[in-house]
């Protein structure tokens, strides 16, 4: 099923859907940047509303699984647990950044079922946009991966951008539900939308320009026996440890728990933590088994091209390209897949 709503609309139809989810959107804040944040009650909120092919800086992975969170505080012997349930709906969200939602739910309930992320997720409706030209030009890479720039599944709602206006492909019953109850804004499309549909979207792909060989960099690094040492050691002679490809991956999900105590009064909190820092595999004892800086700069891509996928079934890495962009010293997943497929020095 394809429906059809007005750009004009899109206003409309979040200031209805308000009533009854936390709507989170992409939005322009001070500075001009792009963010994915909750939209407010002000009345100019929606003016800030930004559904282009605008590059979103962090991915809205936080909404889930946040940067900082409480957990629960104690009080002499008593827990109170945090959990936030609130019906969360995220429109506009880009298709790269879909799959690595749809990857950190898989992390966050595979061993055991972390209630504090799956409370956040399990009342949700995700409506995605395709991007129509790369919001990072020189670093996205999606259709490598295989995860843009439309979404082939995953999603409730998927907007295709014609112009004036967005079609509407539906992708679960959810989907379908929001759709009938907000009827108002949404028609039947003419004859010929579906492949309307499919030649935006393969005008979209084309105006990718990054490619890499994705499929075969997940086989050279699904051999054990193949260590690319003198790549890591480049690439940790380069870099900074800043943690930026960390905080704006939207597969990343290291973290941290520590206590917070006085008088018998606390809190558990929750926070990012990254692979790559010099502290997170250091033990009580002091020793690091991950001494060595180049050791701790392969962890990243050892995690996204080899352990997530034989753990998961697929990569952690999601095309998205903004470890490139983020990067102050130009080194990303893009760069490091070229070296070892096409056996060349890129960084």
């Amino acid at each position: 099923m394809t429906k059809i709503i007005k750009k004009k609309d899109i206003k409309g139809l979040l200031k209805q859907a308000s009533k009854e989810w936390s709507i989170y959107v992409p939005q322009k804040v001070l500075g001009g940047d792009i963010w994915f944040e909750e939209l407010s009650k002000e009345d100019k909120a929606l003016d800030r509303i930004a559904l282009g092919d605008e590059d979103i800086i962090i991915s809205p992975k936080g909404l889930f699984f946040p940067q900082s969170e409480t957990m629960f505080e104690f009080d002499k012997g008593k827990i109170k647990e945090t959990l936030e349930t609130s019906p969360k709906l995220l429109f506009g969200i880009k298709p790269c950044d879909l799959k690595g939602v749809l990857f950190a739910d898989e992390f966050f309930k595979r061993n055991f079922e972390d209630k504090y992320y799956l409370s956040r997720a399990q009342d949700r409706l995700i409506v995605t946009i395709g991007c129509l030209k790369p919001p990072r030009p020189s670093a996205c890479f999606c259709t490598s991966a295989k995860t843009g720039p439309f979404s082939d599944g995953g999603y409730d709602l998927q907007l295709v951008d014609s112009g004036e206006a967005y079609l509407v492909e539906v992708g679960s019953l959810k989907g379908e539900k929001f759709l009938e109850k907000n009827k108002a804004f949404f028609k039947d499309t003419q004859a010929g939308a579906d492949e309307t549909i499919g030649q935006i979207k393969s005008k979209a792909a084309k105006a990718l320009e990054l490619k890499v060989d994705f499929e075969k960099s997940l086989e050279l690094m699904k051999d054990n026996k193949f260590i690319p040492k003198e790549n890591y050691k480049r690439i940790s002679e380069r870099c900074l440890y800043c943690g930026a490809c960390l905080y704006t991956c939207p597969t990343c999900t290291c973290f941290n728990v520590f206590d917070q105590s006085k008088g018998g009064k606390g809190e558990r909190c929750r926070i990012w933590d990254g692979c790559i820092f010099s502290g997170y595999t250091r033990e009580t004892s002091g020793h690091n088994p991950r001494e060595e800086k180049w050791i701790r700069a392969s962890r990243r891509y050892e995690h996204k091209l080899r352990y997530d996928y034989k753990v998961a079934g697929t990569s952690g890495c999601v095309g998205c390209g903004r470890c490139l962009s983020s990067c102050p010293v130009n080194i990303g997943m893009s760069k490091f897949i070229q070296e070892i497929t096409e056996d060349r020095s890129v960084m």
